[in-house]
């Protein structure tokens, strides 16, 4: 079974390579020690055997000929039945032979331009492999004779194998031990910085929301997820203060309005219906934007289908219709190209549009006009308003924000906007009305026409 452990797959898997490796290289060896023909390996050995008694033959400065050290000479003689040579002149007569034997007494007796010759030995007969060379000493011709028996070299590559495949496995072995000590210490190194920052992210809770993620000796290739869970730790610090301080601003704003109404209920004798229902209304206002404020925030409230920016400025119209009426502004709709549909939650799309067309019919003066501009691009809703301060235009889109002299909202319905605005990838944006009243801006890049898609 595959451990779940980092550390542990890391070291299982250059094990595996190591030892896949070794296994390939022994076969390897193994295969090209026990392929090669014994053929051919007595031609090899035969080779080297004429070499070395070419290298070993010398003139003596004298007209003889002289044969220095041979490499082998310890063979030839307790070998005498597997191994021989002779050297002739070129009138056939042995100048110089190896230690009198079977082997070099068949030599003797072979005939001119054999390659290989026969012995009886006492259980099985011996095949010997001949080897000739010319070679030319002081001016002289000399011929060098070899011979080497197929049981010989065979027995000398069989140990050879043994003595190398021995050493292999015993290598392959330390080595593996070796390489399993060095990865397992390089790895518990490596995990130090991980078990330290994973530590850190256990203590993690919402009084300590300021912590962060060292990378420091972090591997290069954890250092991209720990800055990923730095930066998302940064997120959630900012969605936690700003959620504590809604809550603060939230209870002061429904404060007010509920000590007013304490207050009337119990200073005076008479009972003001009045006033007592305009507060109440301004808490059911405050109420009802609080709960869709904390709705359009949560991304899985949503659900998107294809709508038609067309269908959703009539409903909207519709709907604000009467309150315009009271106020004696007039809603004007103006359409631009082919028909537009987007993916969106039509519900919180109805809502935002809503809040835009509402926050323009009251801050226009009767017998003002908001119009909706609706287009490919998205939508605008201006009106002919006083327009924004300058001062105030940064803080438009904040929670329980009031302009200065503004009365009767929450302060909800434009941070209602941009957390709708925010879920659809739509932006969202104020500019100066071309009459001098304040325009907002709702950017979908999305937007298709009814043949697309």
């Amino acid at each position: 079974m595959w451990p779940t452990s980092l550390s542990r797959r890391l070291m299982l898997s250059a094990l595996l390579g190591v030892l896949a490796a070794s296994v390939a290289a022994a076969a390897v060896a193994g295969a090209l020690a026990y392929l090669r023909a014994p053929d051919h390996l007595v031609d090899v050995e035969l080779g080297e055997e004429l070499d070395d008694l070419e290298r070993a033959l010398r003139g003596d400065g004298a007209g003889g000929l002289a044969l220095g050290e041979i490499s082998s000479a310890d063979m030839y003689d307790a070998l005498r039945k597997d191994t021989a040579f002779r050297i002739v002149d070129a009138d056939g007569r042995a100048v110089f032979a190896s230690p009198d034997g079977l082997a070099l007494q068949a030599l003797e007796r072979m005939a001119p331009g054999a390659d290989a010759l026969q012995l009886q030995g006492e259980d099985m007969p011996v095949h010997l492999k001949v080897g000739e060379r010319q070679v030319v000493r002081d001016g002289k011709r000399y011929t060098i004779l070899a011979a080497q028996s197929h049981r010989f070299v065979e027995r000398l590559a069989e140990y050879a194998r043994k003595i190398h495949l021995g050493a292999a496995l015993a290598a392959v072995w330390f080595a593996l031990a070796v390489f399993a000590l060095v990865v397992w210490v390089n790895v518990r190194r490596a995990m130090v910085p991980l078990q330290r920052a994973s530590a850190i992210a256990a203590r993690i809770g919402p009084r300590t929301l300021s912590a962060r993620l060292r990378v420091d000796g972090v591997p290069a290739e954890m250092t991209p997820l720990i800055d990923a869970l730095n930066a998302a730790l940064e997120r959630v610090e900012h969605g936690f203060r700003v959620q504590q301080e809604f809550l603060a601003t939230a209870a002061h704003e429904l404060k007010t309005p509920l000590t007013l109404l304490q207050a009337e209920i119990e200073l005076s004798q008479g009972t003001d219906k009045a006033a007592m229902l305009r507060e109440t209304q301004l808490m059911a206002r405050q109420v009802n934007q609080l709960l869709h404020l904390a709705e359009v925030s949560e991304v899985h409230n949503y659900r998107f289908a294809r709508c038609s920016l067309w269908a959703l400025a009539a409903d909207a119209t519709g709907y604000l219709a009467r309150l315009a009426e009271r106020g004696g502004v007039s809603l004007r709709v103006e359409r631009a190209g082919a028909e537009p549909w987007v993916e969106a939650d039509e519900g919180a799309a109805f809502v935002m549009l809503k809040n835009l067309l509402e926050n323009a019919v009251r801050h226009s003066p009767a017998g003002g006009v908001v119009t909706l501009e609706v287009s490919s691009r998205g939508l605008a809703v201006a009106d002919e308003g006083p327009g924004v301060d300058p001062q105030d235009r940064g803080h438009l889109f904040e929670r329980f924000w009031h302009a200065s002299g503004a009365a009767g909202g929450a302060g909800l319905g434009l941070a209602i906007v941009r957390e709708i605005c925010v879920a659809h990838d739509w932006r969202v944006w104020f500019e100066d009305a071309a009459g001098g009243g304040a325009r907002f801006v709702v950017a979908i890049d999305g937007a298709d026409g009814p043949g697309a898609g």
